[in-house]
């Protein structure tokens, strides 16, 4: 039997990209200060970055709210304030965008700043889970098969890997090949049968939604 706290079962990172939306954006002077700030924290000017993104993530612009969460955590060009990270972490998740569900989710699972959650943790892994967030994926993985927040279940812990590994997350392959010995072949193929089925629906329809982190230069 598995328990909370299992050492073999690697949980993905704190995810710190900054986004910019490709596709969907509210209007060119919208995309253009976005890659304008994008730019300036690519440059390493965060106090200009903050002081575009500001503006835009009080007007509700998710994008925005989400980098500026990134820059009060780890106190680029402002003053590191978790607080003000979870608040604009949380704007950003509420509105649909799934690396803030994560990070989010991750600051409950760790307690970085919040009160410790298995709960809050589980809830908004799996927003972003459900959104094709192969690091979400791992880390909702892990709680089923330590019962962390959410009942035990071995075989949604498998599935869930699965999804994250056939993204090439490798902790997620590792964590799948541990819990495969819990299942007969029988079960395994079952597990795979479903995986597609998840894979149809919480990865593919995602895949090419234009949510890309800017490449650098």
């Amino acid at each position: 039997m598995i328990v909370k706290g299992h050492a073999c079962f690697r949980r993905a990172i704190f995810f710190l990209a900054l986004l910019m939306l490709a596709c969907f954006v509210s209007g060119s002077a919208v995309a253009g200060a976005l890659d304008e700030g994008m730019l300036a924290a690519e440059q390493g000017d965060y106090e200009k970055a903050v002081r575009i993104f500001t503006p835009l993530a009080e007007a509700g612009d998710a994008e925005a709210q989400h980098n500026l969460a990134i820059l009060y955590r780890g106190g680029h060009g402002v003053t590191t304030d978790l607080d003000k990270s979870r608040q604009w972490f949380l704007r950003a998740a509420e509105q649909g965008i799934a690396a803030a569900q994560y990070n989010l989710g991750y600051m409950y699972d760790m307690g970085e700043g919040v009160e410790q959650s298995d709960r809050y943790a589980f809830l908004w892994y799996r927003k972003a889970a459900e959104q094709g967030h192969s690091l979400a994926q791992t880390n909702l993985g892990v709680m089923y098969a330590n019962g962390s927040g959410v009942a035990q279940d071995l075989k949604l812990a498998y599935v869930w890997f699965n999804l994250a590994a056939a993204q090439g997350y490798s902790p997620a392959f590792e964590n799948r090949q541990v819990l495969a010995e819990e299942f007969t072949d029988e079960e395994r193929e079952s597990l795979r049968a479903l995986s597609r089925e998840y894979f149809q629906k919480y990865v593919m329809p995602f895949q090419n939604q234009g949510m890309m982190r800017r490449p650098r230069h």
